[in-house]
């Protein structure tokens, strides 16, 4: 199920990225590689992109009865393995975490290694993802609002 999902969030950068003009746009190959998600070629530079979908962060939200303040699950340890995952064993330029909300879908570009570096500094709660996850990994779950403050925060882009 979560590859359909990150299917999902992936056909959406890609579509978007193709109309601001990247080229040579390659999709991670489907086996495990934790590089990157997505890669592209803008203005002569390559870029690559981590990209995540969530369809449940408002939902959560709405039902910890703060409807505009979703949280975000980065993904960080695969335990089965004991092994990183996720932000910790991207590659990535980009960390892209789509969310949706109704029909809408909204991304908000991050810098990576910023953004890493910020979850590794900052004490947010950390959860597994057995109730939206295969249950074998953990994640931060910072507030979305505490992230787009920070200099590694990009872009909110409406898709």
């Amino acid at each position: 199920m979560s590859f359909v999902k990150g299917d999902i969030g992936e056909d959406l950068w890609c579509d978007y990225i193709k109309t601001r003009g990247h080229t040579d746009i390659v999709r991670a190959p489907k086996k495990k590689f934790y590089d990157w998600d997505v890669k592209s070629i803008y203005q002569k530079n390559e870029l690559t992109f981590e990209v995540k979908y969530d369809s449940k962060a408002y939902w959560w939200a709405n039902r910890r009865g703060t409807p505009e303040q979703p949280n975000l699950y980065i993904e960080f340890k695969n335990t089965n393995k004991d092994e990183d995952s996720g932000i910790k064993a991207s590659k990535a330029i980009y960390y892209i975490y789509i969310l949706k909300r109704d029909e809408s879908n909204t991304a908000f570009v991050f810098e990576r290694e910023g953004m890493l570096s910020h979850l590794e500094q900052v004490t947010y709660k950390v959860v597994g993802n057995s109730a939206t996850g295969d249950d074998n990994a953990l994640g931060w779950i910072p507030p979305l609002d505490s992230l787009i403050t920070q200099p590694f925060f990009v872009n909110k882009i409406v898709l």
